[in-house]
């Protein structure tokens, strides 16, 4: 798979209505796509993972978010 392919694959955006695990497993599935893509499109190495990398910071966010939620005031 190409870059080009892997950004048209999947919506760039969990639903709106996703919960925590719903948006982090979205973004865990994105950031496993592109670490694919790193090693199916040579042309495209770096760039691939500059995606996977980003995309597994907005998993770990949900997770940590996940792990501990703001307790309202």
């Amino acid at each position: 798979m190409t870059l080009s392919q892997a950004n048209s694959v999947l919506p760039v955006q969990p639903a709106d209505d996703a919960g925590l695990d719903e948006k982090r497993a979205f973004y865990e599935a994105r950031a496993a796509m592109y670490r694919r893509v790193s090693e199916s499109d040579p042309d495209h190495y770096w760039e691939a993972l500059a995606c996977a990398g980003l995309e597994q910071e907005k998993a770990d966010e949900f997770a940590e978010e996940a792990r501990n939620p703001e307790i309202p005031q």
